[in-house]
């Protein structure tokens, strides 16, 4: 049920961005098509400027900054983005902004911590987990060793905090020197004392004396910036989490578009394809005559007696427009396979989920696959599946036909003759009449 326009501030604030995903996943193609046309940037580029716009919205949303949704949130977007492209501001850059420099550097120091420290403290702070389950997805062995390691990381990143003041933490110049002075207090005696008051960790007796030890200055003041660090760090946490999820899902939706494009390219190589074959037409029809008279004279033994020459095959689906917009890696195996490249479409095959196509489609093409490329012993396994579970329905009749033809091309005749006069005594099967054939011609019995 989609969230009322005046409870996304709240859920941003929160730590649902479920509402800046959807917005990127609606938009990057428009615009994409906006960036090339207003300043000539490919798409990488413009992806990652919508992604930027998007990040600093998220940033003036937890500032408080932003206060009210934008009526025209599109063109509000868009005007964030010319104006970083105004100000040349580089990628993962944000625009300057006075009130927000704290959580900046904060953010940046976010990231000189460590990738296990980033995802322990994003757990606790953003994610808000307890000691509990931070452990199980860290792989700690207890909540004990979890509040620990949480400390430890905690204290990591308050000592580049309280370096960025000094005189040697400043790494770009006196330009970039702190807007403000540097706090007044020094947590570090406190952390220990302020970390497990605010975790929950006091029994009642040390929370009664540590309230009333607030009341003197120099604690109160620890405990303000305490609070102040932690409620900056939940902003940096969810920063650099949407910034992931941005990232991640570009990576999907650029995965999907090149194999939706891969699909179109086959399709256009059927196609004129089709065009050279459809020229050659009058002389397969000829060739198709003379095989039909030749095999049709009496007393004439057939040339071979291999199981292709009874064998009907399965085309497969069609490959339609639809079907490639819908599931292009299922079009596109289908296409290999109906071009004749085996391997390829079975290595298609496998990268497709049994709940987009159905599983038992999928043993049924793997094992037609097998069976086209030679390896009737291996199509068996799957064929044999589907028509023992499959009942009678539709695609279980036809894995017995092509099960009997398996059973032929591994030269295990008895199993091929059984399979295929059952094959010919099923009037709803739509290979009865191959079957009946092959049966017929006594080739099966002769050996």
């Amino acid at each position: 049920m989609p969230t009322p326009l005046a409870e996304t501030l709240t859920q941003l604030r929160i730590g649902n961005q479920k509402f800046l995903i959807d917005f990127y996943q609606r938009s990057r193609h428009l615009f994409e098509r906006w960036a090339q046309r207003q300043h000539q940037l490919a798409a990488p580029q413009a992806h990652e400027l919508l992604q930027d716009a998007l990040l600093d919205f998220y940033d003036q949303v937890t500032d408080g900054r932003i206060t009210k949704l934008p009526e025209d949130l599109r063109a509000f977007i868009y005007g964030m983005a010319q104006q970083r492209v105004a100000a040349q501001v580089p990628a993962q850059v944000p625009l300057p902004a006075a009130e927000a420099r704290r959580r900046q550097r904060l953010l940046t120091q976010f990231h000189q911590i460590g990738a296990d420290c980033q995802q322990l403290l994003t757990y606790f702070y953003f994610r808000n987990y307890r000691f509990e389950k931070v452990g199980v997805k860290m792989g700690f062995p207890n909540a004990v060793v979890a509040r620990r390691q949480k400390s430890l990381c905690l204290r990591k990143l308050y000592e580049l905090v309280r370096g960025g003041y000094e005189p040697s933490g400043w790494q770009l110049g006196s330009a970039d020197a702190p807007a403000a002075a540097p706090p007044r207090v020094d947590l570090r005696p406190h952390l220990d004392e302020l970390e497990r008051f605010a975790d929950g960790m006091m029994n009642l007796d040390e929370q009664e004396a540590f309230e009333l030890r607030l009341e003197h200055e120099e604690l109160a003041e620890a405990h303000a910036a305490y609070e102040q660090l932690t409620a900056d760090l939940r902003w940096a946490a969810g920063h650099d989490t949407l910034h992931q999820r941005l990232q991640s899902l570009d990576e999907r939706m650029n995965e999907r578009g090149s194999a939706l494009a891969r699909a179109q390219r086959l399709v256009q190589r059927r196609q004129r394809r089709f065009v050279v074959l459809a020229a050659l037409a009058g002389l397969l029809v000829l060739a198709a005559g003379a095989l039909v008279w030749y095999f049709s004279q009496p007393n004439r033994t057939l040339p071979a007696r291999h199981w292709e020459a009874y064998y009907q095959p399965d085309p497969g689906p069609p490959v339609t427009a639809a079907l490639l917009s819908t599931n292009p890696l299922f079009g596109e195996a289908l296409d290999q396979y109906q071009s004749g490249h085996y391997p390829a479409a079975l290595h298609s095959l496998g990268r497709i989920s049994p709940a987009s196509v159905g599983a038992d489609t999928l043993l049924y093409l793997r094992g037609l696959m097998l069976l086209r490329q030679g390896q009737g012993n291996a199509a068996q396994l799957y064929l044999q599946r589907l028509s023992k579970t499959g009942g009678t329905g539709e695609l279980a009749r036809r894995a017995r036909y092509h099960l009997g033809m398996a059973y032929w091309q591994a030269q295990e005749l008895a199993p091929a003759l059984a399979e295929l006069r059952a094959v010919a005594a099923d009037s709803l099967n739509p290979y009865r009449a191959s079957a009946r054939r092959a049966v017929a011609s006594g080739v099966l019995e002769a050996h």
